[in-house]
């Protein structure tokens, strides 16, 4: 299937969820998430070629994610630092931190990393699914929750840096930027107010398979299987959880506890990591509008079970 026809897939399955929307019941919400728009966000930041730390594509897709932001109507704030590499040199790094408040002052976390990986023999890396699609998922995401009452505050967190300049991530080597906000967080107290971080990455690719971070919180980890069978979407999720080092395990080290991470690591075929994971290959032909938008209703689904939850008194250290 070419990028042309992924879209008009995605509008296809958009249009078809808004049309069931009057006869939806309350446990299954429909939302506004849009497939269509998630994809073009995606295009647009392959447009801008490699994004690695520190490059002038890094610039110009921060500039891109926070015009987004901003326009949905969040407020956003950059976390500027100075990452030191393994052999002692700085790279200037930035997160992104967008928030929009709720009736209450428990946080709900949403994050993803917006950096491509630096790759000597694929110098064009397009970075499509490892990069592109979460930053795409949560845009999206991010405009659909604006159009809602809330009844607990969001931060979006968009991560600089996950990607290790080295062939793999290591204690010293990537996650710089989720490794400073999270040290930043617990520092300041804010680990209190955060009520549970979800960690969506590589989510668009079109064999879609979500697995699980083996770390994740089990409570949390079941809202999401529970949100994925109302929506007749449940085996998009693997029933085997992954090892898996990501943004979320910096987080996960300094203590906080409710957190699920989600990826689909089988990028290309049905192994870990995939043959498509940081190679050429991870392109706008090896992702699709129907990924990002089954992705986004879970999540949104998810969400709402969530908000439940914690209004029901279960606070994020219960288990289930």
């Amino acid at each position: 299937m070419t990028p042309a026809a992924r879209a008009v897939s995605g509008i296809a399955l958009a249009a078809a969820l808004s049309a069931c929307e009057g006869s939806a019941g309350p446990e299954t919400a429909p939302s506004a998430f849009d497939g269509q728009r998630a994809w073009a966000d995606l295009v647009s930041q392959v447009r801008i070629g490699p994004r690695p730390a520190g490059s002038e594509g890094s610039l110009r897709v921060r500039r891109l994610i926070s015009d987004r932001l901003r326009q949905a109507g969040w407020r956003v704030e950059p976390q500027r630092f100075e990452a030191r590499l393994p052999d002692g040199a700085e790279i200037p790094m930035t997160n992104l931190i967008a928030r929009l408040e709720g009736e209450s002052p428990g946080r709900i976390l949403l994050g993803t990393h917006f950096d491509t990986k630096r790759i000597a023999d694929a110098p064009d890396f397009a970075g499509a699914n490892d990069g592109a699609s979460g930053v795409a998922v949560l845009l999206e995401l991010a405009r659909q929750l604006r159009q809602r009452p809330r009844a607990w505050s969001y931060t979006l967190l968009f991560f600089d840096g996950e990607e290790a300049l080295g062939e793999r991530i290591t204690q010293r080597d990537g996650l710089y930027g989720s490794r400073a906000l999270a040290a930043r967080m617990r520092d300041s107290g804010e680990f209190e107010r955060v009520r549970a971080f979800v960690l969506i990455d590589m989510v668009g690719d079109s064999d879609l398979n979500l697995q699980i971070s083996a770390d994740s919180a089990g409570w949390l980890a079941s809202l999401w299987r529970e949100a994925a069978a109302k929506l007749g979407r449940g085996e998009l999720t693997d029933p085997d959880p992954v090892r898996l080092v990501d943004d979320h395990t910096p987080f996960v080290r300094l203590g906080l506890e409710p957190v699920l991470a989600l990826i689909d690591f089988q990028f290309g075929a049905r192994w870990t990591p995939g043959p498509f994971w940081h190679t050429a290959a991870d392109d706008l032909r090896s992702v699709s509008a129907e990924s990002l938008n089954s992705v986004g209703e879970i999540l949104v689904q998810f969400l709402v079970e969530l908000e439940a939850h914690l209004e029901a008194g279960r606070d994020a250290n219960s288990r289930r």
